[in-house]
């Protein structure tokens, strides 16, 4: 924080030795704080929750003053496409097409899925399904979703000036001397190991439209999120082999880990609204114009104020010890003596038994560690006091509805299926109602609305299961474990019984780390492009040379390619990137300027990339995600 006063006020202190400073990623705090943080932490501090000043540093389980993905000097928010992908926009090997979803992928001597490949003329599917839920994720208006943004008083934009990618033309005829120069030195490696050797991926922009494929001459690489990768394995034939068989898919490799060990930080919204009138508070952005006016003023003129930060800034982590001693005990002691076969599907399979009765032991000693959070505390200033559940043992599943690609998967999460869940959140709430009664938070006037004043544990964990909804932490479900743990890639993120099939996303993850994802997920992008960069160094394999051929109606392109699973602006999307690898400095071309080039029989690439892509040029609190792009940009370094 720019003013040390402030950030002594908010508690932030900044060790400098676990901060970079060269990364691409900024990392920063908003020139705006919701007051009612510090009556928050003050309030924490009177039950003797530690304070995490820094939260990077190691001792989590406190309260902290969350560090933003943002612009220190614009004050937007610091995305993936902005950190990653920006900088390599221009590469002449990188091709990104949106507006398509991978069907499925392909593999030697295997015919794959027929029903992924059949477009249906009356189907209108694109992928997207549906899911019920409360007004907001933390309640009515806390969620701070500005539809629009108003235009800038200069006529500029929140985010400075747009990327202009420029045109590939220019740099054509170079690049076509280039890839026949790699045609004729390119050297196959002999194939070994496994039998099965992934060759590409289908796909198309809707089910109606005839799919497309492209050829991978090196790796497929899976980054489409812990929901649609294990989707697009099982489509694919790796999977539960009795499954995809009760679906009419032809089972290439029995993988029974594959959409199985789901997991979420389960999220309670709890709601405590503040009454004293002098305390600033974001459900003004919603309902008060005048707030609103002043608000974007300050955010164009310099760059501060409400429109810089996020209704979420003060947070706490705490462990079961400092909230329970006595609770922390108790479950910790059921959980390491549990059945691991109690509260799974009696149809688990042995090896994912075998892998929960390991993660069991695991969660009961996080469980009692006063160093280690238990569950978030979510603070959204205006009264809304949210937790989720950080060590859950509860464990969901993904699986196909159909062998159809544009029909969303069935997701299971589970929610509370392991009763210890519902007692950390029993005790996370119970909390609550001291944290409001203290001397701090007592100035900001509270109300106890939900769950009501005077609620039996029964009818806490009552509510805890009616009310309790996604963070949108999804992880598990193509762990990094050993195989007869029900483990579904190797320790270099390699599928078992795949040469060259990887999956980079939190599906990795054996259990769900006990925080946000984001920087841990970035950890893991940046690790692949390491891990594969070096297999590829090692191989000694030249890199293959760009085709491309013509569809019906439509021209792929060999040159990387993405694919979004819907046409909503900012939407999530499955992308799929076709990377090779060259020295040449050239231009990505603006898709809908650029001639393809010359047409031959199948696209060919070295590597494809199967992720998910949003982009975002907005004002911090404009909450819009991205992922999947990390990777990209370290694979190309020094190539």
């Amino acid at each position: 924080m720019r003013d040390a006063r402030i950030a002594e006020e908010y508690s932030v202190r900044e060790d400098q030795s676990v901060h970079g400073y060269a990364g691409p990623v900024n990392v920063s705090y908003p020139n705006y704080q919701w007051n009612s943080s510090i009556s928050l932490f003050s309030g924490l501090a009177e039950l003797g929750i530690p304070i995490a000043y820094d939260p990077n540093a190691g001792d989590v389980a406190g309260a902290s003053f969350l560090p933003f993905d943002l612009d220190p000097v614009t004050q937007t928010r610091h995305t993936a496409r902005r950190a990653y992908y920006d900088s390599i926009a221009n590469r002449p090997n990188l091709w990104v097409a949106t507006g398509q979803t991978v069907t499925q992928i392909f593999f030697n001597g295997a015919q794959g899925n027929a029903d992924a490949s059949t477009a249906a003329p009356s189907d209108m599917s694109v992928g997207q399904g549906s899911s019920p839920g409360t007004v907001g994720i933390f309640g009515d208006g806390s969620m701070l979703n500005v539809a629009s943004l108003p235009p800038s008083p200069s006529g500029g934009s929140a985010a400075g000036a747009p990327v202009t990618l420029s045109k590939r033309s220019l740099f054509t005829k170079t690049w076509h001397q280039v890839r026949a120069f790699l045609q004729k030195t390119r050297r196959q490696a002999s194939p070994s190991g496994p039998s099965l050797t992934a060759t590409g991926v289908e796909f198309a922009p809707n089910a109606q439209s005839q799919r497309q494929s492209i050829q991978a001459t090196r790796e497929v690489i899976l980054a489409a999120s812990a929901i649609h990768t294990p989707q697009l394995l099982m489509l694919s034939g790796i999977g539960p082999a009795a499954s995809l068989q009760a679906l009419g898919i032809t089972p290439l490799l029995d993988l029974p880990g594959v959409g199985q060990n789901l997991q979420d930080h389960m999220q309670v919204w709890c709601w405590y609204p503040y009454h004293n009138a002098y305390t600033s508070n974001p459900t003004e952005l919603n309902t008060n114009q005048t707030f609103v006016d002043e608000a974007w003023h300050d955010y164009w003129s310099t760059r501060t104020g409400p429109f810089t930060s996020g209704a979420i800034d003060g947070v706490a982590f705490p462990s079961l010890p400092h909230i329970n001693p006595l609770a922390a005990a108790s479950i910790s002691s059921l959980a390491s003596s549990q059945d691991p076969r109690a509260f799974l599907p009696a149809t688990t399979h042995p090896n994912l038994l075998a892998g929960f009765s390991a993660q069991l032991s695991l969660l009961a000693t996080a469980l009692q560690d006063p160093r280690r959070a238990a569950y978030e505390l979510i603070n959204a200033n205006d009264g809304d006091l949210t937790v989720a559940s950080m060590r859950p043992l509860s464990r969901g599943s993904v699986t196909l509805a159909s062998s159809l690609p544009f029909t969303p998967p069935l997701i299971d999460p589970r929610y509370g299926s392991n009763p210890l869940d519902l007692q950390v959140l029993r005790e996370a709430i119970r909390f609550n109602t001291r944290l409001i009664n203290t001397t701090a938070m007592a100035e900001l006037a509270p109300e106890q609305v939900y769950p009501p004043v005077g609620a039996t544990d029964e009818e806490i964990e009552g509510y805890v299961r009616n009310k309790g909804q996604t963070e949108y932490h999804y992880s598990g479900t193509t762990a990094m474990l050993p195989r007869e743990l029900g483990g579904v890639v190797d320790p270099e993120l390699r599928v078992y019984g795949v040469n060259n099939l990887r999956v980079v996303d939190t599906g990795i993850f054996p259990l769900v780390p006990a925080g946000h994802l984001q920087a841990v997920l970035y950890g893991v992008a940046e690790k692949a492009a390491d891990i594969i960069k070096a297999a590829w160094i090692s191989s000694r394999v030249a890199p293959a040379p760009f085709a491309s051929s013509s569809a019906v109606g439509s021209t792929a392109t060999a040159d990387p390619i993405v694919v979004p699973t819907t046409s909503e602006p900012g939407a999530g999307s499955t992308v799929a990137n076709a990377v090779t690898q060259t020295t040449q400095a050239s231009s990505i071309a603006d898709e809908t300027t650029t001639e393809p080039p010359a047409a031959t029989p199948t696209p060919m690439t070295d590597v494809v990339v199967v992720t998910t892509w949003v982009t975002s040029n907005r004002p911090y609190n404009q909450r819009t995600e991205e992922y999947g792009v990390s990777m990209l940009q370290r694979m190309y370094k020094d190539m």
